[in-house]
């Protein structure tokens, strides 16, 4: 058994997949916790009387040598997919141009883990195509990958990672107005989803709900239309929280992968 862990900045996701790499987690038991300390006691709880083959984590909060020794005993082979690995990884297999990896060598420094996997599951789901990435998450990440063609030989196409962007995840923006104002209580946006279809939301609202939905829930559906009218030749996809709601107000444009970052890390497993 492998497992597949992405600890995110507000939740967190384990994937426990066949011995073998699966066909993009074809097969894995996907679970979803609210807290790190949840994920992990389940974690040892199923490996009580065995071990993983591997184990890959994927962490965006401050490390913890005391969490990884943990993994490493748990598993035959640990890999904390983090940018020394990544260099180490394609210093050792220097993939050809066209192969996804190649996307990995062009990461600025300071990337975070699950946004290094995120765009390496989209660039093996969808090789060699340009693409937009948006993750939704604590923060909303725009992710810019380009098929390149080398200017010396143009029949020579490679993933090139372009660069990308960063602003507040939706749940972020709500507690941030809760938090710096006096009279905005929080309101969960999730609950104004559930009793709401996304293309009825108006862009004038009558209440404080009706408003902080159109300020922040529209106010990314607009983002994301921006980009998608300034980039129009790129495939949309959209993945993490509440992407598949934000799907439904783009007319059947955007593919929701949502657990894109998982997919990478199994990926990521494959060439091993």
């Amino acid at each position: 058994m492998n497992i597949l862990i992405d600890i995110g900045n507000t939740s967190c996701k384990v994937a426990f997949c066949p011995a073998h790499p699966s066909e993009r987690l074809a097969g894995a038991d996907v679970m979803r916790f609210a807290t790190q300390k949840e994920s992990i006691s389940y974690v040892r709880h199923r490996l009580e009387r065995h071990k993983a083959d591997n184990i890959v984590l994927s962490n965006v909060r401050n490390r913890s040598l005391y969490l990884e020794k943990m993994l490493e005993r748990k598993c035959g082979n640990f890999i904390n997919f983090d940018e020394d690995f990544v260099k180490d990884l394609i210093g050792k297999i220097k993939p050809a141009p066209s192969d996804p990896l190649t996307v990995l060598s062009h990461m600025p420094l300071g990337m975070g883990a699950d946004r290094m996997a995120a765009i390496f599951g989209a660039e093996v789901l969808y090789p060699l195509q340009d693409k937009l990435v948006f993750d939704f998450g604590t923060a909303t990440t725009v992710e810019f990958i380009d098929a390149a063609r080398d200017e010396k030989d143009p029949s020579v196409v490679y993933p090139y990672y372009r660069g990308g962007s960063i602003s507040l995840g939706l749940r972020t923006r709500y507690r941030a107005l809760s938090h710096y104002t006096a009279k905005i209580p929080y309101l969960n946006p999730d609950d104004f989803l559930d009793s709401h279809d996304i293309n009825s939301i108006d862009s004038v609202g009558y209440d404080l709900d009706t408003a902080l939905a159109a300020g922040n829930i529209l106010g990314i559906m607009f983002e994301i239309k921006g980009y998608v009218a300034a980039h129009p030749q790129r495939k949309l996809i959209l993945t993490g929280g509440n992407s598949a709601r934000f799907a439904e107000g783009l007319d059947g444009k955007a593919t929701v992968e949502q657990d894109l970052v998982l997919i990478g890390l199994e990926a990521i497993l494959e060439l091993l």
